[in-house]
């Protein structure tokens, strides 16, 4: 069994949830399979949906994901639900990709509830990684109007210091990237999967010292380069986080990218770098406690 050796104090920065609360019980033994590799934080993020039917819903979810929790993706009161359980081991972040309307006013409930932080994503039209409908489409609106409500979420986490895990392609809208950190330099933001292109994203680091990144979904290329990975990470070290896209049912994702890392056979500090002082920046006060 690999190990990094930081006992309960390893913070995952990327998980969802598509788990009802029926399920707490399997939900609290995957935690605590977490915590017997150090693992002492996940921070999930949740749906919220009050608008779209059943057939509109899957118009912003990949067709692979299994969903065990609410049909309709709406997924704030299982989500809280088992973050109350956890004792704090789970962050619960806030997915806006179907939030419409008065969206200063529904953040700032869904924050009062106990969301600690958002997580967004860019999906102009279809033509984006994910393979999912745009949310122009989706919602009837322009893409003016969608940037609008982009922009209207980072200011709102700006004005509350709320972390954002924000999923963008910086190969294709790197514009949009550049705009966003130019208007929200204080917001914290992880841009997971290394940017979607490593090549494309990097300017992004050296330039912002707000951003950061994680690893998730690629590890498949960790395994098949791991020297070039490792290069990244170690130039990096102080921007990448210990990521892994897991669902909050199957946290074998998280263990498995835990593995992949420490494969890479990155030195102590860098390791400690990546799973622990880096995700406490990008998180910040969101932390309130861990496994117990």
């Amino acid at each position: 069994m690999r190990e990094v050796g930081i006992e309960s104090a390893i913070i995952d920065v990327h998980a969802h949830c598509f788990t009802s609360k029926a399920l707490a019980g399997d939900v609290a033994q995957q935690l605590e399979r977490l915590r017997g590799r150090g693992i002492g934080h996940v921070a999930v993020a949740g749906m919220v949906n009050d608008r779209f039917d059943a057939e509109q819903i899957w118009g912003l979810v990949p067709d692979w994901v299994d969903n065990r929790g609410d049909a309709l993706f709406d997924e704030a009161s299982d989500l809280l639900a088992h973050a109350r359980h956890s004792k704090g081991a789970i962050v619960p972040l806030l997915d806006t990709r179907y939030l419409w309307g008065d969206v200063q006013a529904t953040l700032a409930r869904y924050v009062e509830e106990g969301f600690c932080g958002i997580k967004g994503i860019y999906l102009p039209d279809s033509g984006n990684d994910l393979g999912v409908k745009g949310v122009p489409d989706t919602f009837g609106i322009t893409v003016a109007q969608y940037r609008r409500r982009e922009w209207e979420i980072f200011s709102f986490a700006e004005r509350n210091n709320l972390t954002v895990l924000y999923h963008i392609d910086a190969r294709r809208y790197g514009d949009i990237v550049t705009a966003l950190l130019a208007d929200f330099p204080k917001v914290r933001i992880n841009i997971p999967h290394f940017g979607i292109g490593r090549k494309a994203f990097a300017p992004f680091l050296d330039r912002y010292p707000n951003v950061f990144t994680d690893f998730s979904g690629l590890l498949s290329h960790m395994r098949e380069n791991p020297a070039s990975y490792r290069d990244f990470i170690v130039e990096y070290q102080d921007r990448v986080c210990f990521g892994s896209d897991a669902i909050l049912y199957k946290v074998a994702g998280s263990l498995q990218y835990l593995d992949a890392l420490c494969d890479l056979g990155l030195p102590a500090e860098v390791l400690r770098k990546v799973c622990v002082e880096n995700p406490r920046r990008l998180m910040g006060n969101a932390l309130h406690g861990g496994i117990d």
